[in-house]
C-alpha cells in the first residue's frame, strides 16, 4: 500500500488522528465518552505499532526506542511546565523500577514487532492483565502455602492454553523462537511496572510526571542500546524519519487517552475495551501488512482476550487507599 513509501500518507494519517483527538470530547455525552477515550487510546497505540513497523526496515529497534523518548520527553515537558508541575519527586526509587520494568518492556516489546506477525506482536504486550494474574496467585502461595484465589488460576491456565494457540508451532517461520520469547517476556515487564504504577498512584504521584521519567529512561537505555548493539546511530533519511517521532507522538497521545479513560470511568470497564486494540491491530495486520495467522492463532488471541478479561474482573480487590490507586492505567507502551 501507498503508506509504506509516500510520505504525504505520514501526514495524513497524523492529520486525520489529531482531528479525531481534539474533536471527540465536544461531540459525545460523558459516560460515552469515558468508552470512546479508551478505544482512542487503543487506536492510537495500535497506531504507534504501525510506526515501528514502518520504520524496523531502516532504524534498529532500540533506535526507535530512542526517538520515541525524546518526543515523549519534549512534549510532556511542555505539558508539565503548561500545569506548572515540578520535575521533583518524593518518591524517586518508585521511578526508577518503574523505568526499569518499563524501558526493558518497551524495548522487548519493539524488538518483537519488527519480527513477528502485527496482531501477534500487539497480542503478547496486551498481556499483563494475564501476567498480573500469575503474580497475585505467586505471591499468595508463597504466603498461604494454598491456592487463594481457584477462580483467577483458572482464568490463568485457560490464558496460557490460548498462548499455546496462538503460538501454533505450524505456523511459524523460520527464526520466530526469541521474537516469541521477547513479546512473552514484554508482557511480564508491563506487569511489574503496572504494581510500581500502582504503587505511585497511591503516592498521589501526578500521571504526567510519571510518564515524563519514563520517556527520560527510555532516551538513557535507547542511546546506550543503540551504541551497544549497533555501534552508532543510523543517519536519518528524509522519506523514513517521519515514522520516529510518530512513534512518540502516537505513544503520547495513547497514554494521555488511557489516563483520562482511567480516571473519570468505571476502572474494569476501562480495563476491559483496551482489548480494542487487538482488533485494531488485526484489521491493520491484514490490511497494510498482508499478515496470514492460522485458524489455531486466531482461536489463541480470542481464548487469551476471554481469560484477561477474566484475570482482570476475578483480581482481588486493593482496600480503597486512594482514589487514584483505584483508577491507575496499565503500564503501556
Amino acid at each position: 500500500p501507498c503508506i509504506k513509501c509516500c510520505p504525504r500518507c505520514m501526514a495524513y494519517t497524523y492529520a486525520i488522528c489529531s482531528v479525531t483527538f481534539l474533536t471527540t470530547s465536544f461531540i459525545f455525552p460523558f459516560p460515552l465518552m469515558q468508552a470512546l477515550w479508551m478505544a482512542l487510546g487503543a487506536l492510537f497505540f495500535s497506531m504507534m505499532g504501525v510506526c515501528i513497523k514502518m520504520a524496523s526496515p531502516h532504524y534498529g529497534s532500540m533506535e526507535i526506542v530512542l526517538y520515541r523518548g525524546i518526543t515523549g520527553v519534549v512534549l510532556l515537558s511542555a505539558m508539565m511546565w503548561a500545569r506548572r508541575i515540578p520535575l521533583a519527586t518524593p518518591v524517586p526509587g518508585l521511578h526508577v523500577r518503574r523505568n526499569l520494568w518499563g524501558v526493558v518492556a518497551m524495548s522487548l516489546w519493539f524488538f518483537a514487532i519488527t519480527k513477528l506477525p502485527f496482531a501477534m506482536a500487539m497480542m503478547f504486550n496486551n498481556m499483563s492483565s494475564l501476567w498480573l494474574g500469575v503474580i497475585i496467585l505467586t505471591v499468595a502461595w508463597w504466603r498461604t502455602r494454598t491456592l487463594a484465589y481457584p477462580k483467577l488460576f483458572a482464568a490463568v491456565v485457560l490464558g496460557f492454553t490460548g498462548v499455546v494457540l496462538l503460538l501454533d508451532p505450524r505456523s511459524q517461520v523460520a527464526g520466530a523462537f526469541w521474537p516469541n520469547v521477547a513479546g512473552l517476556a514484554s508482557g511480564v515487564c508491563s506487569a511489574f511496572a503496572y504494581t510500581q504504577i500502582q504503587a505511585m498512584g497511591e503516592a498521589g504521584e501526578p500521571e504526567l510526571r510519571t510518564v515524563f521519567y519514563l520517556s527520560v529512561g527510555t532516551v538513557i537505555i535507547g542511546l546506550l542500546g543503540s551504541f551497544v548493539f549497533y555501534g552508532g546511530l543510523t543517519p536519518l533519511q528524509w522519506h523514513t524519519f517521519g515514522w520516529l517521532p510518530a512513534t512518540g507522538l502516537f505513544a503520547a497521545l495513547g497514554q494521555w487517552c488511557l489516563t483520562r479513560a482511567y480516571s473519570r470511568g468505571m476502572a474494569l470497564v476501562v480495563a476491559n475495551l483496551q482489548y480494542l486494540g487487538l482488533v485494531f491491530s488485526s484489521l491493520i495486520g491484514v490490511w497494510l501488512f498482508n499478515d496470514r495467522l492460522s485458524s489455531l492463532s486466531w482461536l489463541g488471541m480470542g481464548i487469551i482476550v476471554t481469560s484477561s478479561v477474566a484475570a482482570t474482573l476475578l483480581r482481588p480487590k486493593r482496600k480503597p487507599a486512594s482514589v487514584a490507586a483505584a483508577n491507575t492505567p496499565p503500564a503501556q507502551k
